[in-house]
C-alpha cells in the first residue's frame, strides 16, 4: 500500500515538470525579431531666392538649412528664411535677402469715402451718412538691396484693422435755374472776376460773381464762395437773381448789364 502511494507521487511530479518545460531541448525564449529602419523618401523642394527660383532639388534632409546647404544657398546674419532655418522644409522654401533686422510697425489705413447720389439733399451740398474710421496695417520694413542700390523697402505686412468706409449723400448739381440761366452769366463772370472762380477781393468780395458772405448765405451757400465749384457759384448766382426779382443793379451796379448783352 505504501508502495503505490510512493509511485502516485512520482507520477505526478513527472507530470509537473513535464508541463512546465523542464527537460525540453527548446530555448526559454524565442529571440525578438529585428525591424529595420524604414529609408526616408526623398521629396522635391524648390528653394526661392529674392522672389526668384534658385533651385529644385530632391532631398531627404530634416532641416530647411540642411537643404539650403545642399543647394549651396548660404545665408546672410539678417536673412528671413521661410520656413525657419532649423524647421522641417516645405515644399517650397523662400530667402529674402535683407542688408538689416526688419522693423515693426503700426500704420493707418485712410478710411475710403463712398460718395452717392441723393435727391433729399440740397443742391452742391452734401451729408455724412456714415462716419468712416481708420484700419491699422502691420508692416515690417528693412534695407534691401534693389539695382545695386541700399533701400528701405516693405517686405512684409499684415492688416490688423480693415478700415470702414465714409459714406457721403451728394445732393443734385443742376446746371441752370428756370430763366435765368438764359442770360449771359459768363459775361458778367468776365467783367466781375475775370472769369477766375478762385477770385478774392480784399474788400470782401469772392469768387466769380464776387459774392459778399452774407449773400452767399442767403442762397444756400457755405464756406467762402471762392472754394465752391464754377458750377455751384453760377447756380448760387441765378438763385440770388431770382431772389431779388431780376433787380441786379443791387449785387452787381458795374457789371450787371453783362447779363443782357
Amino acid at each position: 500500500m505504501r508502495l503505490s502511494v510512493v509511485i502516485t507521487g512520482l507520477a505526478l511530479v513527472a507530470v509537473a515538470a513535464t508541463a512546465s518545460g523542464c527537460g525540453s531541448s527548446k530555448p526559454e525564449q524565442a529571440k525578438a525579431a529585428v525591424v529595420p529602419s524604414p529609408t526616408p523618401t526623398p521629396r522635391k523642394v524648390v528653394v526661392v531666392v529674392d522672389h526668384k527660383k534658385k533651385a529644385e532639388t530632391m532631398t531627404t534632409a530634416g532641416t530647411v538649412r540642411a537643404v539650403l546647404a545642399q543647394v549651396g544657398v548660404q545665408l546672410g546674419p539678417h536673412d528671413l528664411v521661410t520656413p525657419p532655418a532649423d524647421a522641417a522644409p516645405a515644399a517650397t522654401v523662400k530667402v529674402l535677402r535683407l542688408l538689416s533686422d526688419p522693423v515693426t510697425k503700426v500704420v493707418k489705413i485712410p478710411a475710403p469715402i463712398v460718395r452717392k447720389k441723393s435727391s433729399k439733399v440740397p443742391a452742391f451740398s452734401q451729408k455724412v451718412l456714415r462716419k468712416g474710421r481708420t484700419g491699422l496695417k502691420q508692416v515690417q520694413v528693412a534695407y534691401v538691396r534693389r539695382k545695386g542700390k541700399k533701400v528701405k523697402a516693405i517686405i512684409a505686412q499684415k492688416i490688423k484693422r480693415k478700415p470702414v468706409s465714409q459714406i457721403i449723400a451728394v445732393g443734385p448739381q443742376p446746371t441752370g435755374v428756370g430763366s435765368a440761366a438764359r442770360l449771359n452769366w459768363s459775361g458778367l463772370a468776365k467783367c466781375e472776376s475775370g472769369g477766375n472762380p478762385r477770385a478774392v477781393n480784399p474788400a470782401g468780395y469772392y469768387g466769380l460773381y464776387q459774392f459778399n458772405r452774407q449773400s452767399w448765405a442767403t442762397v444756400g451757400g457755405s464756406g467762402l464762395p471762392s472754394q465752391a465749384s464754377a458750377a455751384e457759384q453760377t447756380y448760387r448766382a441765378q438763385l440770388l437773381y431770382n431772389r431779388v426779382n431780376g433787380n441786379w443793379q443791387g449785387q452787381w451796379p458795374n457789371c450787371g448789364r453783362y447779363l443782357f448783352s
